[in-house]
């Protein structure tokens, strides 16, 4: 059953909505009704609202886009409720605000019924069925990034996504964020057709369906959601935007692995606000490590969590600093160790698979080790069940679902 609120006071607008609400076939409920606008917010209204807990609300804008902070102020408050909003006609610049904002669909002037009821549908599908007193199961995000180019990032985050789909069964979604030419989706042996920049501009009418037509899916059953083809992609992405698109990829898979590349911005800082783990990739020599204690003062702490850990790659005996001076010189501990090994992480990346599914090296199974540590008490439980299981093991997803996006 959902459960819904009405903030209305257009009787077009509370006829339409509460049709949808008391039509039995929609298992929706009228938990609170509340005749005003959007600007006609206030505390006490707010309050009411994330006291009814709802799945999800309807919320009029009136004739002009002067409530939209309201639709901030009910995001914030009332973050595990989808808003359907209606509204006036509004301009591209003005319908990508609202959706930043926080409606999940948004309902033009002169307000139709067919649009009403396939926005509220669209809504319900993307939405979980809560337990009582149970919010939404998000998945872990982990986000794999570094201080200088070229220390193996794609590596070890194409590597770990393979090694938690491998050790818990689990969806897994990797999403190259990597400034400009991202080569995550090359490394996976996959050729995106898509890639985040267009989920971002279908925000406003995003599903599960159409969010899955923009990724590819390798052989080891992992999504992969690409970079743009030109570093101008990246630009075109608000800090807004960047959080919208993590949260969508966390509602929707159990974990997710996010190459972060090397460019310390703003905007990777904010990925790293969101994450949930946060692996900071270094190679033993003087330069990355000027650059890491840089990386460390920047990202050590983001909301009162702990610093990065440390995965120091292509690590040879007699070759550079050891791990003992690193360690020493930074004063923190290293995660992990992976070994210098060109020859074996070169051919993955040209056949286009992850050394995790290739073989049984020494690489691999560190990486496999990152993996469980990743995965802690989750490993070999049961997948979640939802709409990614139809989707398992066969192929790309936009031939899966006969879907092209638009």
């Amino acid at each position: 059953m959902f459960d819904c609120v009405l903030i209305s006071s257009d009787e077009g607008f509370r006829h339409l909505a509460l049709g949808i609400i008391r039509e039995p076939t929609n298992n929706a409920r009228l938990a609170l009704d509340i005749q005003t606008l959007a600007d006609g917010l206030d505390q006490e209204v707010v309050q009411q609202v994330m006291q009814a807990n709802p799945d999800v609300i309807f919320l009029d804008l009136g004739v002009e886009p002067s409530g939209a902070g309201g639709i901030q102020s009910l995001s914030q408050e009332v973050p595990n409720a989808a808003l359907v909003v209606g509204g006036p006609a509004l301009s591209a610049e003005g319908l990508l605000a609202v959706m930043r904002a926080g409606a999940s669909e948004y309902l033009p002037r002169p307000f139709s019924q067919t649009e009403t009821l396939e926005a509220f549908q669209r809504t319900v599908k993307r939405r979980k069925v809560k337990a009582p007193g149970q919010a939404p199961t998000l998945g872990k995000v982990t986000t794999v990034f570094s201080a200088k180019g070229g220390t193996g990032v794609t590596t070890v985050a194409t590597n770990l996504a393979v090694a938690l789909r491998v050790l818990t069964g689990k969806e897994v979604l990797l999403v190259d964020l990597a400034p400009g030419l991202g080569t995550a989706s090359v490394a996976m042996g996959v050729h995106p057709r898509y890639t985040y920049v267009d989920v971002v501009h279908n925000f406003h009418r995003i599903d599960e369906e159409l969010f899955l037509s923009f990724l590819e899916i390798d052989d080891s059953g992992v999504h992969v959601l690409a970079s743009p083809l030109s570093p101008m992609g990246v630009n075109e992405l608000s800090e807004e935007e960047i959080r919208s698109l993590i949260g969508l990829c966390r509602n929707q898979f159990d974990y997710v692995v996010v190459d972060g590349g090397s460019y310390l911005s703003n905007r990777l800082g904010s990925v790293l606000g969101l994450s949930d783990e946060r692996l900071l990739v270094v190679t033993p020599e003087l330069p990355t490590l000027r650059n890491l204690k840089q990386a460390l003062d920047l990202y050590g702490r983001e909301n009162g969590k702990e610093p990065p850990k440390l995965v120091l790659n292509q690590y040879r005996d007699g070759l550079g600093l050891t791990s003992r001076d690193i360690e020493d010189g930074l004063g923190h501990r290293l995660t992990l160790v992976l070994d210098k090994d060109d020859q074996r992480v070169l051919q993955s990346i040209n056949v286009g698979r992850p050394e995790v599914s290739v073989g049984k090296s020494r690489i691999a199974k560190k990486i496999l080790d990152l993996g469980r540590k990743v995965a802690d008490a989750e490993i070999a439980a049961e997948p979640r069940k939802g709409f990614l299981s139809r989707f398992r093991g066969s192929g790309k997803s936009g031939e899966k679902t006969g879907k092209k996006a638009k």
